[in-house]
């Protein structure tokens, strides 16, 4: 009896040593196929006048260039991260196959200075990009726009 129990109590202890990982949304993440990149420039102005956002993930990368000469506004390049929440927020709102048939330009971007914004939407090797207008939308993606306004919002400059 002593010894049924004892080959009990090492194969309980044995069974306990294989390593379970338990996945977090941020794990998941990783393995994400789904890459937007968002911005805003401005042809006419001084200093940094083009803000480029990828989101990948919960990982959020921000460029800042200006549109004279790099040595009055050289490239800033700065990190975040946003929750798993607002990352599968945003994947739930970008539809790429409706996304993609929508036109690569809407409108007349930064025409009398007035500004542009893209979406771009990648999966895999898929991509598309549609440039519109500062502060319009892009029909049947107002919902993105907006999410993607606050995102930028959040994340303004590179300090």
């Amino acid at each position: 009896m002593k010894l049924l129990f004892i080959s009990c109590l090492i194969t309980l202890a044995l069974g306990r040593c294989t390593e379970q990982k338990v996945l977090t949304a941020a794990d998941t993440t990783l393995t994400d196929t789904l890459t937007i990149r968002n911005g805003t420039s401005f042809g006419m102005c001084v200093g940094y006048c083009k803000s480029d956002y990828v989101f990948n993930g919960t990982s959020v990368t921000l460029t800042q260039n200006g549109t004279r000469t790099s040595a009055q506004s050289p490239a800033k390049t700065c990190q975040t991260t946003i929750s798993p929440a607002d990352w599968n927020a945003l994947k739930t709102l970008a539809n790429f196959d409706a996304f993609s048939g929508k036109s690569a330009t809407l409108g007349c971007p930064d025409c009398a200075d007035g500004g542009a914004e893209y979406i771009e939407l990648q999966t895999g090797d898929r991509k598309h990009r549609v440039t519109f207008e500062y502060n319009k939308t892009i029909p049947g993606f107002e919902s993105l726009v907006d999410a993607m306004r606050k995102q930028r919002e959040a994340f303004k400059v590179c300090k």
